[in-house]
């Protein structure tokens, strides 16, 4: 029995040492290829990164990635991790789901205080601008964001369904019916081909609306009562004079959020689906445009 135990401990150990240094060999590939990468687009952006490996479930895992690119601020991400990455491995095609986690993304906010964009101005939007630097002032200076991204593909088809947890910035959280998504060989033409089937988009407030409200009060010298009622009546009549036909529930779930911002999502269901190059060129009625509120969704529960 105690041979027995022994044999069982060597196989073990031969085993470990099999596995770990099948692990070093991957994890080196994996340093030039990552290295290659980053060589194609030094001339775009500044990317460096601490180190690049796998764990046993066959995840890649990159750690400290810092990314510089000119007239941009710097991005630092903790970790990326790109789960069950060898079925990637066949280039011909995608499989069945892709999952991604990016933790800690932190992006500073400068501390300039640009003019309104040239389009605010021209719209009568600039006393609804708030600079970065403001934004500083209000006690955001940079974002603090984990991200995760996961992808199912069936048939052409794909569901894409992120989620962007910001913080004290707000919760994100998008989810995309895609149909004729073609094989990774006909990517070039994707956007002709692709059909946007749904999209939601939601965003949950955790105070950065409210403080950004108050300040805009305060700066128009103005009730904050009376500035969200200003912003209303201005987005309502610029929607008229634009001859934009939306339904009446989207204009008073817009009400509703800007009076008391808790939560809002806005719908796309094109019927039928339409292409992704197109989207801009179709009216709301066409993309199945439709908004809600946190209070409407208790409403209808």
């Amino acid at each position: 029995m105690h041979k027995i135990k022994n044999v069982i401990i060597a196989l073990l150990m031969i085993i470990a040492a099999g596995l770990g240094g099948a692990k070093a060999y991957i994890d080196h590939r994996l340093h030039i290829e990552l290295d290659k990468s980053i060589k194609s687009v030094a001339d775009k952006v500044i990317v460096e990164y601490s180190e690049v490996g796998t764990d046993l479930l066959g995840s890649v895992i990159i750690s400290n990635l810092h990314l510089t690119a000119p007239d941009y601020a710097p991005v630092h991400i903790d970790t990326i991790t790109l789960y069950k990455a060898y079925q990637f491995y066949d280039r011909h095609s995608l499989p069945q789901q892709i999952s991604i986690a990016i933790q800690g993304v932190h992006i500073p906010i400068s501390d300039t205080a640009p003019p309104p964009p040239v389009l605010m101005s021209a719209f009568g939007y600039a006393p609804y601008y708030l600079s970065p630097r403001e934004l500083r002032g209000l006690g955001y200076a940079r974002i603090n964001a984990d991200m995760y991204l996961e992808v199912k593909l069936s048939e052409n088809k794909a569901f894409l369904l992120g989620t962007v947890n910001a913080h004290a910035w707000g919760e994100l959280m998008l989810s995309v019916d895609l149909n004729n998504v073609p094989a990774p060989a006909n990517w070039k033409r994707a956007a002709s081909q692709i059909q946007l089937a749904a999209l939601a988009c939601t965003y949950t407030n955790k105070g950065l609306v409210n403080q950004v409200f108050t300040r805009l009060a305060q700066r128009n010298k103005m009730t904050l009562n009376r500035f969200k009622q200003t912003l209303i009546t201005k987005l309502k009549n610029d929607l008229r004079q634009a001859r934009i036909r939306l339904d009446a529930s989207i204009l008073a779930s817009l009400q509703q959020f800007i009076q008391t911002p808790q939560r809002l999502t806005i719908r796309l269901q094109p019927s039928p689906p339409i292409a992704i190059n197109a989207l801009f060129q179709v009216s709301p009625k066409r993309l199945g445009l439709k908004m809600t509120t946190l209070e409407h969704i208790n409403d209808l529960d």
